[in-house]
């Protein structure tokens, strides 16, 4: 099989689109996991406790990068802005996402009390999900142009490279630090040969950059990259409440029972990132019986998958994690089950956010994830120095119950706006 003619040629676009978007899925809501592994067979708990959190940071940051440009990309069916102005903007943002993960790690390190080597696998974490936040800005474009399936085929070989690399290095050198510098490095050169390739096929599509178009394009995703960089604090607030007020050791357990609710985030991610385009289309040409037809199928598919990851984690959740992280999670069952029932209500906000984008209503949305954002600064440390990994799952629970009513509030409201108007 040749390489080249791999990521550019497909017979069955759709179908390639489908699989190859869900292997890309996979291998990033797992990368944590499989590292997680890796590490806690090798290095211990301490480790994977620093490592958690050092995640934890860098998708935070990673949401600067991307600056919740993605969904407004691609649903950008009449080509309002260029692929050089998405370009030219992601070069800003992801220097902004670069300052502030500097800047945040020099002033956290002083109050939590970071060792060295913890502050810089945090800033080493935040450059590899640099290459993630510049990688999208192309995927957008790709999928854009209805070639999911090139941006798929390129995030599965990109992601399953780094995570080998990043395995081997803790295997063969026992260095957490050492291992990530040098999957960092893979990674990035691994995303520059492979779009070398892929973006020649679109170059004519390129564009020019208008200075005002640039600004315009900020403008109008900043409640988008507001929204989620909020939705990322908000969502990982327990473990910056963990950090502060437990150890390394409890942070490592609360990433391991966390992982089965990315499960859900990544089951509805298989099936509705391939149709985002083709809802952009129903929205955009009126058809509002189809779009609501998608709408309430999606919001169904959300909680069938998270009943059935319930039922399983009960049977199965405990002895299957406590193998896989070669640790004891018995004590953890409750909290397991609290989190994968959060999980559900933070699939349904992700999708309501997705929908409000696309019905253009992203300015209210940061409303809401302000409201939720102050109320989980205010009282995670309270909540889990009281409660512990108890209070920690309580309080994702709660806070992800609040803030899916707040999106299905707007949604409701985007849908009465466009009726109203056609009368």
């Amino acid at each position: 099989m040749k390489i080249k003619p791999f990521f550019l040629e497909s017979k069955n676009i759709e179908r390639s689109s489908y699989t190859w978007n869900m292997a890309g899925s996979m291998l990033s809501a797992f990368q944590s996991v499989i590292m997680l592994m890796i590490l806690t067979r090798t290095l211990g708990l301490k480790d994977a406790g620093i490592f958690t959190i050092a995640f934890a940071n860098a998708n935070l940051f990673l949401s600067i990068g991307k600056y919740g440009m993605r969904y407004f990309q691609v649903s950008d069916v009449r080509g309002q802005f260029s692929f050089a102005e998405y370009k030219s903007s992601r070069i800003f943002t992801t220097a902004a996402m670069i300052l502030v993960s500097a800047g945040y790690v020099l002033f956290v390190q002083r109050k939590n009390a970071y060792t060295l080597e913890k502050s810089m696998t945090i800033i080493w974490m935040c450059l590899l999900k640099v290459v993630d936040a510049v990688e999208d800005v192309y995927h957008g474009f790709y999928q854009q142009k209805n070639r999911l399936d090139m941006a798929g085929k390129g995030l599965t070989l990109r992601l399953g490279v780094t995570i080998v690399v990043f395995g081997v290095g803790l295997i063969v050198l026992r260095r957490l630090l050492t291992s990530l510098i040098i999957a960092t490095v893979v990674s990035f050169l691994v995303f520059l040969f492979l779009n070398r390739w892929m973006i020649k096929e679109f170059q004519s599509e390129s564009g020019e950059v208008k200075k005002g178009n640039l600004f315009l394009l900020l403008k109008l995703c900043f409640p988008l990259f507001l929204g989620s960089f909020l939705s990322f604090y908000i969502g990982n607030a327990p473990k910056y409440a963990i950090d502060a007020m437990l150890t390394d050791e409890m942070q490592a357990c609360y990433g391991f029972i966390a992982m089965p609710v990315f499960v859900i985030g990544l089951l509805n991610g298989f099936i509705f990132n391939p149709v985002i385009h083709k809802v952009s289309v129903l929205w955009n040409e009126g058809r509002m019986r189809e779009f609501m037809k998608m709408v309430a199928r999606q919001i169904g598919i959300i909680a069938i998958i998270t009943m059935i990851c319930i039922v399983g984690a009960y049977f199965l959740g405990v002895p299957v994690l406590s193998w896989l992280y070669n640790t004891d999670l018995s004590p953890f069952k409750t909290e397991l089950l609290i989190l994968l029932l959060g999980g559900g209500f933070h699939g349904l906000a992700g999708f309501l956010n997705t929908m409000n984008t696309v019905i253009r209503q992203q300015k209210l949305l940061m409303w809401g994830y302000a409201v939720i954002a102050a109320a989980a600064y205010l009282c995670s440390d309270l909540v889990v120095g009281e409660y512990g990994m108890f209070g920690a799952a309580v309080l994702y629970m709660g806070l992800m119950i609040i803030l899916s009513g707040i999106f299905f509030v707007v949604f409701m409201y985007g849908m009465r706006k466009f009726s109203v108007s056609r009368k």
